[in-house]
């Protein structure tokens, strides 16, 4: 998979509850994204997405406790939404 399909989520802060920047959704005519987190026991992950930036979050998808690999359906913007309390770092990345 090339690097510009491959997109991370980031975020400023990873021992609390926090929110990521948006990923935009590349116009590459996909249907749908695989999303991927690991996450840490006591941590829950939110995927959430919307169509525009005039619309509302919606959550998609929750893990909690355990890593996740999930097809979703695409969307123009993701984020991702976390509860930390483990204290180590939650990743997550989409390919889109």
């Amino acid at each position: 998979m090339s690097a510009n399909n491959f997109k991370v989520f980031y975020a400023s802060d990873n021992t609390v509850t926090y929110v990521s920047s948006p990923i935009q959704q590349d116009s590459n005519q996909n249907r749908s994204v695989v999303f991927q987190a690991n996450v840490n026991t006591g941590d829950t992950v939110v995927l959430q997405a919307r169509l525009d930036s005039s619309m509302e979050w919606v959550n998609i998808l929750t893990a909690t406790d355990d890593d996740i690999m999930q097809e979703v359906i695409t969307a123009a913007e993701f984020r991702i939404s976390v509860t930390n309390t483990s204290g180590l770092a939650v990743k997550c990345a989409m390919a889109v």
